[in-house]
């Protein structure tokens, strides 16, 4: 038990940092698109306009010829780097943003079902009895297994056929299998976490409800309120 223990925690520490790299060049890809679009384009807009009057000014007769031939060779430079980057933002970071963003997300997903955070009813744990409820949890995990084994093998199958039809993303001209490779990795890492937590029921992480937690703490706090007010 300790062995797998030690890979389900090997996989969580690869997947916290995989989700954190990808919120990482998420962050990144935005901030360069922004600069391009608030700075880039800006100052190379006002030296294009700089040089293009720079001929006509009192200074470049004064100056000579000479300077004239620079002012319209960066002219000419900066006109040819704007053609090549493009104005607004870059084109391909809003879609590759996307793309960080969903892996991002499929990671924390895969993480928060391995702290026990995800989302799950709880009228079984208020109605059946507690003798039994151990047992209720045991075969919720293997039932959660077998979905995300599902969903894993219909994902393979998703996959597979996006590279027969070799789908490529016209923006930026990655094949689209690339990307969809992260749901078949993700379902079948969540399908084997619960199936351990099927087999050894003790690895099974306790139960984290924000919203209960919420709840309770918001009535505890009105109760001491209530109780101060009183006295």
């Amino acid at each position: 038990m300790k062995f797998v223990e030690r890979i389900l925690n090997t996989l969580s520490f690869g997947e916290k940092w995989a989700g954190g790299i990808c919120f990482l060049l998420l962050t990144l890809l935005m901030i360069a698109d922004v600069s391009k679009r608030e700075v880039v384009d800006k100052v190379l807009g006002w030296t294009l306009e700089a040089t293009e009057a720079y001929p006509n000014t009192g200074f470049a007769g004064f100056v000579g010829d000479w300077s004239v031939y620079i002012a319209e060779s960066i002219h000419s430079g900066t006109s040819s780097f704007l053609d090549w980057l493009g104005l607004g933002g870059i084109i391909w970071a809003q879609k590759l943003s996307l793309y960080f963003m969903l892996w991002g997300g499929l990671f924390g997903s895969a993480l928060a079902s391995a702290k026990g955070s995800h989302l799950r009813p709880e009228i079984a744990d208020k109605v059946l009895p507690k003798a039994i409820l151990f047992y209720v949890k045991i075969i919720e995990q293997w039932v959660i297994a077998i979905f995300f084994l599902f969903l894993a093998y219909l994902s393979v199958i998703y996959v597979l056929e996006s590279i027969s039809l070799d789908e490529v993303n016209p923006v930026t001209e990655i094949h689209l299998w690339k990307v969809q490779m992260i749901f078949p990795y993700i379902f079948l890492s969540m399908g084997f976490r619960h199936l351990c937590y099927g087999i050894f029921p003790s690895l099974i992480p306790s139960d984290i409800n924000e919203a209960t937690e919420a709840l309770e703490l918001a009535e505890k706090e009105l109760s001491e309120s209530n109780l101060g007010g009183k006295h």
